[in-house]
């Protein structure tokens, strides 16, 4: 009976195993990937300048910060869209890229900052500066890793997390899990299997002790 629930256990471990590798490919293939990417395709511009990037109605836009003025929180931007419309920034969550997905920039230095919608499709102008007027940097426009909107999760969806913080989480985690679980799986049953092995050999045979031969 123990044996049964103990490969129950292990079955339902493997296929969590296995959910987390198609989530990890999706997330790695349609986020780490293609954000990665556009922010080695894109091309820095020192503050006080305005970069241009060409956007798509309801795409999102990444401002990338790097330098003093990042660091310390005084870089300020602002958008402009085709129509002359300036957009609404969001800054970002509690876990965002920068904090488990570092590693993955293409641009050492390069953190989001904020981010940003297109409302309408076209020319959208992204201008930075340093708050201070004090300290340098550079900014670019690139892929956004904050997300939209959030998922409620816990008992009852009481805990809300950003979409951003949970696929930064998740590219992380997931690839772990699909390690780590096949590998306890395994070191668990040569330990269980040892185990029987002991028990149907049965405890050596005593020898009798010489006071037992002389008598």
């Amino acid at each position: 009976m123990t044996r049964g629930r103990l490969a129950d256990r292990d079955a339902v471990a493997f296929w969590l195993s296995a959910l987390c590798g198609c989530v990890a490919v999706l997330i790695w293939t349609l986020w780490v990937l293609p954000v990665a990417a556009s922010v080695d395709d894109a091309a820095p511009s020192p503050l006080g300048r305005s970069a241009e990037v060409m956007l798509d109605s309801g795409e999102r836009g990444g401002i990338w910060g790097n330098g003093i003025s990042a660091a310390l929180g005084t870089m300020e931007c602002a958008v402009v869209g085709p129509d002359g419309v300036g957009l609404p920034l969001s800054g970002a969550p509690s876990l965002t890229w920068d904090d488990t997905l570092w590693w993955m920039t293409p641009r050492p230095g390069f953190a989001q900052s904020a981010q940003f919608t297109a409302v309408e499709a076209g020319i959208h102008t992204v201008t930075c500066v340093d708050a201070l007027d004090t300290y340098d940097g550079e900014f670019l426009v690139a892929g956004d890793t904050f997300g939209r909107g959030s998922v409620g999760l816990g008992r009852n969806g009481g805990s809300d997390f950003a979409v951003g913080s949970l696929l930064a989480f998740g590219a992380v985690v997931c690839p772990l899990i699909v390690v780590l679980v096949p590998g306890v799986i395994l070191i668990r049953r040569l330990v269980a299997r040892r185990r029987r092995r002991r028990r149907a050999d049965g405890p050596a045979p005593r020898r009798a002790s010489p006071e037992v031969w002389e008598s």
